[in-house]
């Protein structure tokens, strides 16, 4: 029977808490006291940790790095009827599994607390491995290590054909504006087991958006998805970076849209090298193309997107604007992360000066801001300068690494595409997956 502490100094949180967790089958432990949940934490060694912020005595972020140190492994949920995104900010950085806002639903503290024990399982195991790993020799060791450990090296992996599941190390905050609505915003993301698929949160509704083409909400000027109350924005550029890393399996909680930050993914690369991704022991099946499927009209001056079978994944894509823009192409294959995060990931979204207004009505691009989005004005960038001479193109194909990993699948396929967005590329995952699955 797993032991759950429930560390909190109300004592109707703790019966309402206990009163779900017994009918579960679990079993129940209740400290009052930051000081108490620690000592309690030593002598039950419990399987998770239910932790209030607001305690009487060392507070609960305080408890929390404490327990953390004592058992680096521990599940720890934290608690609060004053919720805000900077205090469930400081709790993930401290260790924190999940942040749950007050007053806390059946389904919800169920949920969290069964992915919480999974993820248990996983770090256990991972730390099975490591002292497995530290018992052989140096060179079986760097074997082993390049195809069991947790340690995940962007240069030894091919990412364009997904051999096992993956997730990420440990949970990470990012922080950021939201390019539509305008306001501030951060993302939480947590590993998951194999199987589970990425998925969208929000940080004070329960439930989750699985990122799949079916909960498409819109798609013409970013790509979003919802289901029931639920709502991720402007998801294509982070979706194209897990796509890229290969990431299978990953929760990520916002506040209802993805920080856009630079307008490119340069800086969710960086933060996936820094958070780390754990090789899971599950396959993961692609999707190989056999027939040619198109949406539009395949001409030298029309708007069409086509996919074809080929031996990788790769984008061949033209944009067509007025002088002094121009004609540009760009064609890219996916053969690594570094490929990716070097060529395809510092493009930005850009947009055109006559369009703003437009946006403006529709409650749209509030965030867009001189460093976070290239501006366009009869045909020439009036606020940066290009990273790339073919910086739009490869920008488009950023969108469709994003938006085609709504299959949930690598896919094995040439895609070729010309004057088009987000619409087109969904219609072609459409399809696909009407084709495949």
């Amino acid at each position: 029977m797993k032991k759950i502490l429930i560390i909190d100094d109300e004592k109707n949180i703790q019966l309402s808490l206990a009163s779900i967790l017994d009918d579960e089958g679990y079993q129940t432990f209740f400290a009052a006291t930051g000081e108490e949940g620690i000592e309690k934490v030593k002598n039950i060694k419990p399987d998770a940790v239910f932790l209030d912020i607001w305690l009487p005595g060392i507070d609960g972020l305080e408890t929390l790095g404490k327990i953390m140190a004592i058992d680096p492994l521990q599940i720890i949920i934290v608690i609060s009827g004053h919720g805000s995104i900077s205090t469930a900010v400081r709790a993930v950085k401290e260790g924190a599994y999940d942040f749950m806002e007050k007053p806390l639903g059946l389904d919800k503290v169920t949920l969290v607390l069964k992915r919480g024990l999974e993820y248990r399982k996983v770090l256990e195991e991972n730390e099975r491995l490591r002292s497995q790993l530290e018992e052989s020799s140096h060179l079986e060791k760097k074997k082993i290590a390049r195809e069991d450990s947790d340690d995940y090296d962007f240069d030894m992996i091919d990412t364009s054909y997904f051999k096992k599941q993956k997730t990420v190390k440990k949970s990470n905050i990012f922080y950021g504006l939201g390019l539509h609505s305008g306001i501030k915003t951060g993302m939480v993301i947590k590993p998951l087991p194999p199987g589970k698929g990425i998925r969208f949160e929000n940080i004070s509704e329960p439930g989750y958006i699985p990122a799949r083409i079916e909960y498409l909400d819109t798609s013409s000027y970013a790509t979003s998805i919802s289901r029931n109350n639920l709502e991720a924005k402007t998801i294509e550029h982070f979706m194209a970076t897990l796509h890229a890393a290969g990431i299978t399996n990953l929760a990520i909680k916002i506040n209802k849209e993805v920080p856009i930050v630079d307008g490119s993914a340069v800086k969710f690369c960086e933060f996936i090298k820094k958070t780390g991704v754990v090789i899971q022991d599950s396959l993961v099946p692609e999707i190989i193309i056999d027939r040619t499927l198109i949406i539009g009209k395949e001409k030298r001056d029309e708007s069409y997107i086509k996919i074809e079978p080929h031996d990788t994944f790769s984008i061949r894509y033209t944009t067509i604007y007025p002088e002094p823009l121009g004609r540009s192409t760009y064609e890219f294959e996916m053969n690594s992360f570094d490929d990716f995060e070097r060529e395809i990931a510092p493009a930005r979204t850009y947009g055109f000066v006559d369009e703003l207004s437009k946006l403006s009505q529709m409650g749209l691009a509030e965030g867009g801001r001189v460093n976070n989005f290239i501006m366009i004005d009869n045909g020439k960038i009036i606020n940066t300068k290009l990273r790339f001479k073919e910086e739009l193109a490869r920008h488009k194909i950023l969108d469709i690494i994003g938006d085609f990993y709504l299959l949930g699948h690598p896919i094995r396929g040439k895609i070729t595409a010309q004057k088009t967005g987000h619409t087109e590329n969904t219609r072609l995952v459409h399809l696909i997956k009407e084709t495949y699955t």
